[in-house]
C-alpha cells in the first residue's frame, strides 16, 4: 500500500478496449513516480492522500513503472473534491488573473527599479499561492513583519 502525494494528467487521452483512457503522472509518498491511467478525467484515486494499493503492470518506453491501483479494502479513504467544470475553471482562471493583476499593480506601486517591482511581485504571488493551499495556516513572524 502507498499514498497517492500528487498527481498530474498528461499527454492526450486515447482509446482502449475498456474505452477513452487518460493518462497520470502519479508520485506516492513512498517518494516514487509512476504512471497510470484513469478511465475518466478524475478517476477515483486521483485525490491527495488517497490510499492505494499498488500493482505494477510493465513499463512505459523510457523505463518509467506503470501501475494500477486498487482499493484497499476497510480504508477509509479521503474525500474527494468536485470535479472542476468548464465554468469552474474559467472562473477560477479569471480570479486568478485578478489576483495576479493586483500583485503588480502593488508591487509597482511601491517604486523602486523594475527589477524590485517583479522581485517583489513574484514574492507576492508565491505568498499568495501558499495561502490559497493553506488559508488557515498561520503566517510565519517574517510575514508579519512585511505587511
Amino acid at each position: 500500500m502507498d499514498t497517492i502525494k500528487s498527481f498530474e494528467r498528461f499527454g492526450d487521452p486515447w482509446e482502449s478496449k475498456y474505452g477513452t483512457m487518460f493518462p497520470f503522472a502519479v508520485t506516492l509518498d513512498s517518494g516514487e513516480q509512476v504512471f497510470a491511467n484513469g478511465t475518466s478525467e478524475s478517476p477515483w484515486w486521483a485525490t491527495v492522500g488517497s490510499i492505494v494499493e499498488v500493482t505494477v503492470k510493465g513499463e512505459t518506453k523510457k523505463g518509467n513503472k506503470k501501475v494500477s491501483f486498487g482499493k484497499p479494502e476497510g480504508v477509509q479513504q479521503p474525500p474527494r473534491s468536485a470535479p472542476a467544470t468548464a465554468a469552474h475553471t474559467k472562473g477560477a482562471a479569471r480570479d486568478q488573473a485578478i489576483s495576479l493583476a493586483m500583485i503588480f499593480k502593488i508591487a509597482a506601486e511601491r517604486g523602486g527599479t523594475p527589477n524590485e517591482s517583479l522581485d517583489l511581485a513574484r514574492d507576492l504571488w508565491d505568498s499568495f499561492q501558499e495561502f490559497i493551499e493553506s488559508p488557515t495556516s498561520d503566517i510565519s513572524s517574517s510575514e508579519e513583519e512585511a505587511f
